[in-house]
């Protein structure tokens, strides 16, 4: 009992979703001792995405995090991860001599789905089952005070508040790349090979014309489309922030430059094409810029504002890159001092 009180006591301490999932398969493994369990997640219950790990058990000791070579979910289980998904209802597969696996839905809500999925040496008792629900009802509500906390009002997206601590993890996991005296990137990524992380502002054209013309109820649902279109033109991976008004940041995960770029003009097109109920076509513009091991969010996310001035003073409804605005001398490139960079 007392170690399932340091479980939930460590639960109760995490303010990340994707912690708190890797604290759950912690709890679960540690608690029910299956063979194998994970929890994936893809980005809604339309969506044609394929799934991804989220969180995965190694056995006691470990902290949840999947391995980086692992499959979304093991082999023959996508079946019952997609139907446990469909359905909103647990599902179980047949008795092998492998093991007997089990697929359990998690979330369907603003963080796309997720679903729980474990491999027991046998198929599941009522007493076992019950224990289950009762950690996952536990894990459900807490869930919903965490995403309370996290998640801007009006659109869903993740707010102003989550994003500092999102940075630091990409920048982290980021390899080094720096820009010389010229805007150019010198060739000194690491050894594993990862794409590059972009961050990237996104404005509204006129925002403040539709407001004052057409009120702020539309305006409200202007930013709601304009959110959801966003949210459905990434992955699920790439994380969407509103910082207020019109402005939203996302944080591109693992795309090389000419990725990134196609991916900022498909959503640029995207929302051009969209007609809003009443006011019409709206456009955006975007800047984004390249994140560095040593950055900071202040630093990176005015890098990517300067890039989105750049775009507005050209007309608007366009894709800038801070790096490229750089290197073709129209922007200044940024002064290094230590690892800070001064503007």
């Amino acid at each position: 009992m007392s170690e399932l009180v340091d479980h939930l006591a460590t639960v109760m301490r995490v303010r990340d979703m994707e912690q708190l999932d890797r604290a759950l398969v912690v709890l679960l493994g540690d608690t029910l001792s299956p063979r194998e369990l994970g929890v994936s997640v893809r980005a809604a219950a339309d969506s044609q995405t394929d799934w991804t790990l989220r969180a995965q058990w190694h056995g006691a000791g470990g902290d949840g995090t999947p391995s980086a070579v692992s499959a979304p979910c093991p082999a023959g289980l996508q079946g019952l991860v997609a139907e446990a998904a469909r359905t909103q209802r647990w599902q179980q597969g047949e008795p092998t001599e492998a093991g007997t696996w089990a697929a359990f839905p998690l979330f369907n809500d603003w963080d796309g789905q997720g679903v729980l999925w474990l491999r027991t040496t046998s198929p599941w008792s009522a007493r076992r089952l019950k224990r289950l629900f009762s950690l996952l009802r536990f894990y459900g509500n807490f869930r919903d005070l965490v995403s309370e906390n996290e998640r801007d009002t009006l659109t869903g997206l993740l707010n102003r508040k989550t994003f500092d601590a999102g940075f630091a993890r990409v920048a982290m996991a980021t390899t080094f790349s720096p820009l010389d005296a010229s805007g150019a990137e010198a060739d000194q990524r690491g050894a594993s090979g990862d794409a590059p992380c972009w961050l990237v502002v996104s404005d509204i054209d006129h925002f403040k014309r539709v407001n004052d013309q057409f009120g702020h109820l539309i305006g409200d649902e202007v930013l709601l489309l304009s959110a959801r279109l966003m949210r459905q033109s990434f992955r699920f991976s790439d994380k969407v922030f509103r910082f207020g008004g019109e402005e939203f940041v996302l944080m591109l995960h693992n795309a090389e430059p000419e990725g990134a770029r196609r991916a900022l003009e498909k959503f640029r097109e995207r929302m051009q094409s969209h007609e809003f109920p009443q006011v019409g076509h709206v456009t955006v513009s975007l800047g984004y810029t390249r994140i560095q091991p040593d950055d900071t969010p202040d630093s990176a996310f005015e890098r990517a504002d300067k890039a989105v001035y750049v775009a507005k003073q050209e007309g608007r409804n366009r894709v800038c890159c801070f790096e490229d605005l750089v290197r073709a001398g129209r922007l200044p490139a940024p002064e290094k001092t230590g690892s800070v960079d001064f503007f």
